[in-house]
């Protein structure tokens, strides 16, 4: 491979990881969103 499909493979691989760690990561927050509140419901309680 030359220098310049190196260097892009590189940058592919690591979005792929970066859309993968997000995905998992939200779709884990959707399962217990209800835990997180927003300030002004913490003012209100």
């Amino acid at each position: 491979m030359t220098r310049k499909q190196k260097r892009l493979s590189v940058i592919a691989g690591g979005l792929v990881f970066l859309g993968a760690a997000t995905g998992l990561t939200f779709y884990a927050l959707g399962q217990k969103a209800s835990y997180f509140y927003m300030p002004a419901d913490l003012t209100t309680a």
